[in-house]
């Protein structure tokens, strides 16, 4: 009787550890009690791979948005793609337009003082590291390359400089049916020094943003 337990004990395990390092998950593998489960990401219910277009994930979100002075909006537009079950890449541009006013000394009315036009292009990863654990959680990694042009709207002088800076961090993804999703995203930039070029850019070494895609 103990060898018929210590045989049944073996395959539970060996069956377990199969389906553990199963590269995709069964939507069985998903379901959260009684909220049902998420589908595949990758693969359609009967098994079969999706299409290329089907894995793409078309979004973005607005940044440095503020009214007042300054006044500052932008646009991000991401494009990912769903490489694997738990691996996202992805690549993102951004705009932000930022005008200062200042105070005539002569005649007491606001003036433009300084307008700032800034690019971005990156390039990113994301990884589920614990779905059964904290599913949608995902390792963040990215570089990005940042431009800014700042106008002197008094001298009428113009300066131009870039930066580029790798990112890690974080990203909670709660998703909206299979490809679709809202982003909160936490990082961290490994080359912020204080200078100021970065305070232009970044603000401070650490990056929040809100997207969607």
């Amino acid at each position: 009787m103990r060898h018929i337990r210590r045989i049944l004990l073996a395959v539970a395990l060996l069956s377990s550890g199969m389906a553990f390092g199963q590269i995709t998950e069964d939507p069985e593998d998903r379901e959260r009690g009684n909220q049902g489960y998420e589908p595949l990401r990758t693969q359609t219910p009967e098994g079969r791979p999706l299409p290329f277009w089907q894995r793409l994930r078309v979004g973005g979100g607005i940044t440095g948005f503020r009214f007042g002075n300054p006044f500052s909006l932008g646009a991000a537009p991401v494009v990912a793609y769903q490489a694997s079950e738990r691996l996202v890449l992805g690549i993102g541009g951004s705009y932000t337009y930022t005008r200062y006013k200042a105070i005539d000394r002569v005649t007491g009315r606001t003036i433009p003082f300084e307008t700032y036009n800034q690019f971005g292009a990156r390039g990113f990863a994301m990884f589920e590291a614990l779905p059964s654990v904290i599913p949608n959680l995902y390792l963040h990694g990215e570089v990005d390359n940042s431009a800014i042009q700042v106008i002197d709207n008094i001298n009428g002088g113009r300066q131009t400089a870039s930066v580029t800076a790798p990112l890690l961090g974080l990203t909670f993804s709660q998703r909206v049916g299979r490809l679709a999703g809202v982003n909160i995203t936490a990082l961290y930039n490994l080359n912020y020094n204080g200078n100021r070029l970065n305070q232009a850019i970044y603000g401070s070494p650490f990056v929040f943003r809100i997207s969607f895609f």
